[in-house]
């Protein structure tokens, strides 16, 4: 029988799962930036990191800043 390839663990873990997208939530109006979905109405391709949205991006519900978004966790 084979052996399985070892789980990624330790700092190289992290690194390995950096090409997973995330989800935001905007602290005032309950708004989720997906990042995997993006903003077509609004230019924002899908697959675009909240990090490389503009530093002057709004929440296009409220109007929020960026500063007022929180990553969600699961």
């Amino acid at each position: 029988m084979a052996e399985s390839a070892p789980q990624a663990r330790g700092p190289g873990a992290v690194e390995a799962r950096a090409g997973i997208l995330k989800q935001y939530m905007c602290v005032i109006c309950g708004f989720v930036y997906d990042e995997a979905a993006g903003l077509p109405d609004h230019e924002i391709p899908p697959g675009t990191r909240f990090e490389d949205l503009p530093l002057n991006w709004k929440c296009p519900e409220c109007g929020a800043g960026k500063e007022d978004f929180e990553l969600i966790e699961i």
